[in-house]
């Protein structure tokens, strides 16, 4: 299953995704995009959400992540699933909003993606 990983460069929270899910193909737009051209990063994080077949945000607080909020936006649009982790306590609306589903830590999703394959469950 393809995964793009939106949100800030701000920790190893995308590592920490990669490690307890290795099942998984992430696209992470910091080691994987050309995040070093000016404004060349949009078109290819765009495309790598074309690719992919579901969206993974995760939003600490702390800063206003416009990138994110329009990635996940778009794969909304397109109908790609979200699912959003927000640690802050006070999740943003529009952005739940725009997600298949809400998490308040990382280990949350990790545990329910982990039951949802033993499961066998297709995502909602």
């Amino acid at each position: 299953m393809r995964v793009y990983l939106a949100g800030g460069f701000y920790s190893d929270w995308r590592q920490q995704i990669k490690d307890a899910l290795p099942q998984l193909e992430a696209y992470d737009p910091e080691f994987d995009g050309p995040q070093n051209a000016s404004y060349a990063f949009v078109h290819g994080d765009l495309a790598a959400i074309d690719d992919a077949d579901l969206v993974i945000a995760h939003y600490p607080g702390g800063y206003n992540s416009h990138g994110m909020a329009a990635e996940m936006g778009y794969a909304a649009a397109l109908k790609i699933p979200v699912y959003y982790i927000d640690t802050t306590g006070v999740p943003d609306l529009f952005l739940t909003g725009l997600s298949k589903r809400l998490f308040t830590s990382i280990p949350d999703f990790v545990s329910w993606w982990k039951r949802r394959e033993e499961t066998g469950r297709s995502l909602p």
